[in-house]
């Protein structure tokens, strides 16, 4: 007769409740004997008794094996098993007693982990060939496609000398004395870093660099690198694609870590998994995922189709454990989960939403917050090391579902906080330097955006704001100095001159001189005090606006009166795109805002076409996927999918006749577009010598504009999609960003990555003819449009939008500058008279600017309810003006 086990005490102990449950569940199954038990779990009778024996944590792979042996819930255990494990294993991965894990699940396989990388000989012989024969070589590849792996776990131990392994987001200064120098994830020079000089100096650093340099690139960053001559040249044949794994690569993938651990693979699930793999670009970390957990599922030594089904297979083991491993938090504990994944990840611009590395030292010093840090590093979500915490690979972002919505809520939000946490790092390195802090506008979106639900922000994050305040207090104290002192020498210079009247003249011009300066010093106060009002009272702030420029009426202030209204404007989600606003807005309401809620929400727009009065189509573009949208109803749906990687996607705006797509190996190819289920290829735009990085439509879908990173623009008639002809070219010799053409094509606006606008005549195509030349904005010129009789021009920058009179092409005036932060814009057009103008962005929303300075006045006093009080005039005006009589701004 088998002995007895011992009784379990279990009190308070976790480890003794699981234990004590674990042989309730052996006998609500009949009792059955370990030794039967073992037959069934491929365990030993001995392994099976100690996991219900309460000394220790039995592994997670014991457990279920226990649990199917009783015919248990595999499922409610294994959440239970992770349970216990966080609490009785608080600071160790629970599943280390287990063995080294054959797979490396969403991690990429280190250099530490080369013996377990297999699936890559040949692309690393090719590799090593090309390392020998030039000295700047690139890996490109999708996300997902193995890319670090490759450079770390295949290439490293492959290479003799000293070898420097590194990335952007760990340092700003590349060691250059390697013999090979490696640089993985080189997007970040792009996603971490806004500021051109800083990213130039790196990219010159690595091409100047004496020794050998790889960078792994991921494959919709391409373009970027094309806006760098220099790389450009260092790329020219030295460059590897990263494509994905044939059918024999990816069986060594799956059975040669297996047979290291000795384990063995069923045969079912080795044809399961190459199927579902087979062609995948970005599929390796999914798959490597849904392997680590079918392992931690197996069956003795096997891992079984059951388990790998069990665990979610390849679409859905990551959001399985993420959500599971999310909803065995504590309620407090979720809401911080969903600021670290937020803050982990740096928002796309046109490309797909990256993982972004975080210091320590951004997230606060709590219990809750270790906590949370350490459960998701468990479940081998996040890795952890001692300065940082970072997503263990991007593809959590694609599959996890609750993560892509938290993205998608509020992603204008989301970039405040980025700019917020950049900005704070910064002013701290900076030794907390006053001239970095936020100022107007800046500091009060950041103050009104940590006000909003949900928004934690750092003790850093909150240092920088409290000391903005402070600032921004002691700058109004300050001003309000300064024009009491005015006022004393305006009062000094009325009795001079009644005192003297021979001094009478110079006393009256001295008088005025002082009246201008008080009125341009109490404009700056009020106008500040706008600023201060305009997140807890939009409509007095509008009256203050208003009221600054009445005191002294120049460009500053009436800039400052357009930029409250449009800050004050309805912003909501919008189909696509500005190409029409008639077809956005009823011409005879001015009142109402120029935005309409549709369109495919979370894909990145890049062009929209509209049929009569009626959106019609959209493009979007992620990851190199480009697709195809019906938005005539409310819901969009995708009409056609591109199946080959696409760089640059653009529809013809006015008839949707045409679609023009740049594939990832720089063809310029024009679709026929006449079934929107299925375009054809109908023709290719030749004769590109460097890499396209932008292409455009004209308003009437006729003409086709490309550029590439020569800094050449060339124009192609596509009336006959079939048979493209190239009308002129134009070389500008500069990093273009924006080209836009008039209606009557024989205006062609470019805008530069360092700001600088051009306007060239094209009535002579044989010899385009420039016509004017000039810095419009700090850094890259996002968008151009042209009012259709090209009377006016309008420009976007990385922090205003601005209106450009071309009554003299030659000569442009400056119309009129709203200060707005323009993250993710990518077009811009004009209304229904050439003051209104409309910008999109790649989240699907367009905005609405008026430039008229009288209808911006007008429809700000129409949303006033209170006008101004005394009292409020008295607190915000009357101190720095004490002499200006109370008056309503909008009577």
């Amino acid at each position: 007769m088998p002995r007895g086990e011992r009784p379990l005490d279990v009190g308070d102990s976790p480890l003794l409740k699981f234990a004590a449950d674990l042989r309730s569940l052996r006998d609500k199954a009949g009792g059955r004997s370990y030794r039967q038990m073992g037959a069934r779990a491929h365990y030993s009778a001995t392994t099976l008794s100690d996991a219900a024996g309460g000394r220790k944590l039995p592994t997670l792979a014991v457990t279920l094996a226990y649990v199917r042996a009783c015919e248990g819930d595999v499922a409610e255990w294994e959440d239970r098993w992770r349970q216990v494990a966080a609490e009785v294993q608080p600071n160790q991965d629970p599943a280390a007693d287990e063995g080294h894990p054959p797979y490396a699940g969403l991690a990429a396989y280190g250099t530490e982990d080369a013996e377990w990388f297999f699936g890559r000989d040949h692309l690393l012989d090719d590799l090593e060939q090309r390392i020998a024969q030039r000295r700047f070589v690139a890996v490109f590849g999708a996300s997902g496609a193995g890319k670090s792996s490759l450079l770390r776990a295949g290439l490293v131990p492959r290479v003799t000398g000293r070898v420097v392994l590194t990335s952007p987001s760990e340092t700003a200064a590349p060691d250059l004395g390697a013999d090979l120098l490696i640089v993985d994830q080189f997007e970040e020079v792009f996603t971490l870093w806004p500021d051109a000089e800083r990213r130039n100096a790196y990219i010159d650093a690595l091409l100047a660099a004496p020794g050998k340099v790889v960078i792994g690139v991921r494959a919709d960053f391409y373009g970027h690198c094309a806006q760098h001559p220099e790389l450009v040249e260092a790329l020219t044949d030295g460059q590897l694609l990263l494509g994905p794994m044939g059918p024999e690569e990816l069986r060594q993938v799956i059975m040669q870590p297996a047979v290291k651990a000795s384990c063995t693979v069923e045969t079912a699930l080795v044809s399961r998994l190459i199927a579902d793999a087979t062609g995948q670009a970005g599929v390796l970390p999914l798959m490597s995922h849904a392997l680590l957990e079918t392992w931690r599922r197996r069956r003795g030594t096997t891992l079984t189709l059951a388990g790998y089904e069990a665990a979610g297979g390849i679409q859905h083991a990551i959001a399985q454990t993420a959500e599971r491993t999310y909803m065995s938090l504590e309620r407090n504990q979720r809401v911080l989960a969903r600021q670290v994944f937020l803050r982990l990840t740096a928002l796309g611009d046109g490309t797909e939403d990256t993982k972004r590395r975080l210091p320590r030292a951004e997230l606060d010093h709590d219990v809750d917050v270790d906590v949370v840090l350490d459960r998701l590093a468990h479940a081998r979500l996040l890795t952890l090391d001692r300065d940082s915490v970072e997503i263990a690979h991007e593809a959590l972002i694609r599959s996890w579902p609750r993560l892509r919505g938290w993205l998608a809520e509020d992603r204008e939000g989301l970039r405040t906080m980025r700019r917020l946490t950049e900005a704070a790092a910064t002013w701290d390195s900076l030794g907390r330097d006053p001239d970095a802090l936020y100022r107007g506008t800046r500091l009060d979106t950041a103050l009104e955006w940590t006000q909003r639900s949900g928004v934690r922000t750092s003790a850093q994050e909150r240092d920088f704001l409290a000391e903005g305040v402070r600032a921004r207090d002691r700058e109004r104290v300050l001003a309000q100095r300064r024009t009491r002192r005015l006022r004393q020498l305006v009062a000094l210079l009325a009795v001079l001159l009644v005192i003297s009247g021979t001094a009478g003249v110079l006393a009256i011009d001295a008088q005025k001189e002082a009246a201008a300066g008080w009125n341009s010093s109490a404009a700056w106060y009020v106008a500040n005090q706008s600023q201060a009002l305009r997140s807890s009272d939009p409509p007095l702030a509008d009256q203050l606006a208003i009221a600054a420029h009445d005191l002294n009426p120049n460009d500053e202030t009436r800039n400052g009166v357009l930029s409250a209204r449009a800050a004050g404007e309805l912003n909501v989600a919008a189909r696509a795109a500005f190409a029409s606003a008639q077809a956005l807005q009823d011409p005879d309401d001015k009142r109402q805002p120029r935005t309409r809620v549709s369109g495919p929400a979370g894909e990145t727009v890049t062009s929209i076409a509209v049929h009569g009065s009626t959106l019609a189509f959209a493009t979007t573009l992620v990851d190199d996927q480009a697709k195809v949208w019906d938005v005539t109803d409310v819901t969009a749906e995708v009409t056609h999918t591109f199946g080959s990687p696409v760089k640059r996607i653009a529809l013809d705006p006015a008839h949707a006749r045409t679609l023009v797509t740049v594939s990832d190996v720089d063809e310029v190819v024009v679709w026929d577009f006449a079934n929107p289920n299925r375009p054809t290829e109908a023709s290719r735009l030749p004769g590109h010598a460097r890499p396209v990085v932008g292409i455009a439509y004209s308003a009437d879908g006729a003409i086709v504009l490309t550029f590439d990173a020569a800094g050449v623009v060339r124009m192609w008639d596509v009336a006959d999609p079939a048979a493209p002809a190239l009308l002129t070219q134009v070389d500008i010799g500069l990093d273009i960003t924006a080209v836009t053409l008039s209606h009557d094509q024989r205006t062609l606006a470019v805008g530069t990555g360092k700001g600088q606008v051009r306007l060239y005549d094209l009535t002579d195509r044989s010899a385009p003819r420039q016509l004017w030349s000039s810095k419009a904005h700090r850094g890259a010129i996002k968008a151009l449009g042209l009012y259709p009789d090209g009377s006016a021009l309008a420009t976007v920058g990385a922090d205003n939008v601005a209106r450009w009179d071309l009554a003299d092409p030659r000569n442009p005036v400056e119309r009129g500058r709203i200060n707005y932060l323009t993250e993710g814009v990518y077009a811009v057009g004009f209304g229904d008279a050439p003051t209104h103008v409309t910008t999109s962005r790649s989240d699907g929303t367009t905005r609405a600017w008026e430039f008229d300075f009288d209808t911006a006045v007008r429809e700000m006093c129409d949303e006033v309810v209170a006008p101004i009080t005394r009292e409020e005039w008295q607190q915000y005006v009357g101190v720095a003006v004490g002499a200006v009589k109370y008056y309503r701004p909008c009577d």
